[in-house]
């Protein structure tokens, strides 16, 4: 049996695809992005994919995330002789899952509501990824915008208000290309200067310093050697050294599951730390054991001032961390520490305001929690920065640590707050609370930072409202297609009886 070969129509939608995911870091080729979505759509209006439209929204989509989520082989590769095989699986299946969403959502949007149906159901399809199966919202499209002018539009609609903008923008525009009509013509040109000119008129904030030096410490430990009995205490006696260094400020900060051991079994070690930290804080990432012999990926604040405080992960990486479907592990005979690391993960209670000795707010993340846009909202009122750990090795020398500081960057525009990265091979750095690197240690180099934590803004939209923003566009939207497709079937039907 033959396999079927996609159809001209696909390959092009194929292409566009990827072409849109060369607006996302590191190419940050946001023209080429708009364009894609341009021509997708009035692919869409003029060559009569309707009949087609799952089949093209697929292969739209999965050409989107193939590029995107290039880097997902990287964990497999770290121990190839054990996870190798996984790799190209995983390169395909995860963008065609992916794919899958935006498909289904496009076909049933369009079913309903036509045209303008897809635009409303692509929209929701990347909240969808938000919350499905625990969440994986990495490459949201809309992230295609960061460092633009349209990207102050995250203060105000976050990241899903502004999807739909900008998908809503690109429609019309390739909907006035197959409709050349004045009215047309003037929504397209009002949609693109709302997009990309109407924030030139938003008032930044300027950036100032509070007193407060921090130093992020970078040890640069491959993923293959981090926790080896050769290279971890070797890894570990260089942080120490780079702590140690003078004048020292007034918080260190090390980076997710940088102690070698775990926290439970690390006294020496821990001594140590306190020694070469004197009287800053110092703040550091750590496996730590529950009583119930589980793990706990945490953050812990270590200082002379204030009793030991934790932080517990709660977003956790599925099947790196713990296995999803747990309540099927029975049937299945699967164990709940069947993950890379061969031990069960346990999650935190959420996201929580860390309050220091020296009086100042933050709002903590390790790694992977970075990437959702909500997960912060109940704690950032009050905060004064945000901070993230995380061990970006497991990227190895792909564009993912470029990627995930990008997403990073953004929840900083989304919340008016300035942003700490630490990360075990990089990228490590300042941000501002207008989303702007100050100062940072590139990827796959050892080094500290010293600096000065950059003003938080006042409260932003987003910060406010959230989501609800979003739901409300929406909800807008779907009056406007569906009184816009009943003049559709008014006119077709006119047509006819005539």
């Amino acid at each position: 049996m033959l396999l079927k070969l996609p159809n001209k129509s696909n390959i092009i939608s194929l292409v566009l695809g990827t072409l849109l995911a060369l607006g996302n870091a590191p190419w940050a080729l946001w023209y080429l992005s708009i364009g894609s979505l341009i021509a997708w759509f009035w692919l869409i209006l003029v060559k009569a994919l309707p009949k087609n439209i799952f089949e093209s929204t697929f292969f739209f989509g999965f050409g989107y995330f193939i590029v995107s989520l290039i880097w997902i082989v990287e964990p497999f590769l770290v121990e190839p002789w054990v996870h190798g095989w996984i790799a190209p699986i995983a390169l395909i299946a995860l963008p065609s899952f992916l794919a899958l969403i935006w498909a289904s959502f496009a076909f049933l949007g369009h079913y309903y509501l036509s045209s303008l149906g897809v635009v409303i159901s692509l929209s929701l399809a990347e909240y969808f990824r938000l919350y499905f199966l625990t969440g994986f919202p990495w490459a949201n499209i809309s992230y295609v915008l960061l460092d633009t002018t349209a990207d102050k539009w995250f203060a105000i609609l976050g990241p899903y208000g502004l999807n739909l903008l900008l998908l809503l923008t690109c429609f019309t525009i390739a909907s006035s290309f197959r409709i050349r009509k004045i009215a047309n013509l003037s929504l397209a040109t009002l949609l693109l200067s709302i997009l990309l000119f109407a924030p030139q008129s938003f008032r930044d904030e300027p950036s100032k310093n509070l007193a407060t030096s921090v130093r992020l410490v970078q040890p640069n430990a491959a993923q293959e050697k981090k926790w080896s009995a050769e290279f971890a205490p070797k890894f570990f006696e260089n942080m120490i050294k780079m702590t140690a260094q003078k004048p020292r400020p007034d918080i260190i900060i090390w980076p997710e599951t940088s102690l070698y051991l775990p926290y439970n079994s690390a006294s020496e070690e821990i001594e140590k730390m306190r020694e070469a930290t004197q009287e800053s804080i110092l703040v550091f990432g750590a496996l730590k054991i529950d009583q119930t012999n589980f793990l706990k990926n945490s953050l812990i604040i270590e200082n002379k001032n204030q009793e030991t405080a934790f932080y517990d992960k709660a977003k956790l990486v599925p099947f790196g961390e713990y296995l999803p479907f747990t309540n099927l592990k029975s049937y299945f005979k699967i164990s709940e520490r069947s993950n890379l690391f061969g031990w069960g993960f346990k999650r935190g209670s959420g996201s929580q305001l860390i309050r220091l000795s020296n009086g100042l707010n933050f709002v903590p993340l390790i790694c992977y929690e970075a990437i959702f846009s909500d997960f912060l909202k109940p704690s950032v009122k009050n905060a004064d920065f945000i901070l993230q750990i995380t061990n970006d090795a497991w990227f190895g020398r792909s564009i993912g640590p470029q990627q995930h500081l990008a997403q990073l960057r953004i929840r900083s525009i989304e919340y008016g707050l300035p942003v700490i990265r630490v990360a075990n091979t990089g990228i490590s750095a300042i941000i501002d609370a207008n989303g702007i690197v100050l100062k940072n240690l590139p990827v796959n180099k050892s080094g500290y930072l010293d600096a000065f934590i950059p003003s938080r803004k006042q409260s932003t939209v987003y910060g406010e409202y959230g989501n609800l923003i979003f739901l409300s566009l929406i909800l807008m939207s779907l009056l406007v297609a569906f009184l816009y497709k009943q003049i559709i079937n008014r006119v077709r039907l006119a047509t006819e009886t005539n």
